[in-house]
């Protein structure tokens, strides 16, 4: 679905809504203050942010940082002379500001990726089928479970197990 263009009141409205937020409201307050609903207002919110400039959300970076800047001013000294609940916060002023800023970005990314290729997963457990359906019936007290498939090379393990003091025979 296109989205229709917005009107002059809903961006008014919208630009309510970002001001308000960026002044520190929560959402739930922000929708009693513009007559909406707290989903609604944060629909709101994220639409006009998708309008905005690289420069505004830049701007608005600033002025979080600022914030914090006040806010670990405040609370330095009191950390530094002991204080330990001071101390946590402005260790936790200073984690959100390398989180604002990106700081706490992985070094160095592992990711490992294990692909199958449909034919040779649906013969691998066509094998396993054949190799269960061959195998001797056991008894209702009887199990039989799958040890080992380690690699489409090896033969697949198949053992007895009786309900007898854990022991087993293959």
């Amino acid at each position: 679905m296109v989205e229709k263009a917005p009107t002059p009141e809903r961006i008014d409205k919208e630009r309510s809504i970002v001001e308000l937020r960026t002044e520190g409201y929560v959402w739930r307050e922000i929708a009693q203050i513009v007559s909406m609903s707290t989903a609604g207002v944060y629909k709101a919110y994220n639409r006009a942010m998708t309008r905005v400039i690289a420069p505004s959300i830049e701007e608005h970076r600033e002025m979080e940082l600022d914030r914090l800047d006040i806010l670990q001013r405040t609370y330095w000294q009191p950390a530094v002379n002991g204080n330990l609940r001071a101390a946590d916060y402005v260790l936790r002023v200073i984690d959100k500001r390398a989180k604002l800023l990106g700081l706490d970005a992985p070094l160095k990314v592992q990711a490992e990726v294990v692909t199958y290729d449909g034919s040779d997963l649906d013969a691998e457990v066509e094998r396993v089928a054949r190799l269960i359906e061959a195998g001797t019936i056991f008894s209702s007290t009887d199990i039989a479970t799958v040890t080992e498939l380690t690699d489409q090379s090896e033969p697949l393990d198949l053992e007895e197990q009786t309900g007898a003091e854990g022991t087993t025979s293959a």
